[in-house]
């Protein structure tokens, strides 16, 4: 799904989840009202550390389809002017 949501456009990142999780998690956060993109877990988006020293080729993001879930509130609607019964 090409690159990440940036901030500036509202999207907050929520967390990195398998598949599964992920796609609950679309589900999830649909329903409340948000809007919501999955998009592929990058070698940068699953920490520091040993995890990162330890996992450059990234096989494991890769093998298990993990995703990073983010969302942002739609654009509040328009109210409608006037309208009312007269």
């Amino acid at each position: 799904m090409g690159p990440s949501p940036r901030p500036e456009g509202g999207w907050e990142r929520r967390f990195v989840a398998d598949a599964a999780r992920a796609r609950e998690a679309v589900d999830v956060y649909t329903g409340a009202g948000f809007e919501v993109r999955a998009v592929p877990a990058r070698l940068e988006d699953l920490g520091g550390g040993a995890l990162r020293e330890g996992c450059e080729s990234c096989w494991l993001a890769q093998a298990f389809g993990f995703q990073v879930i983010y969302t942002r509130r739609p654009p509040a609607a328009p109210v409608p002017r006037g309208g009312g019964d007269t």
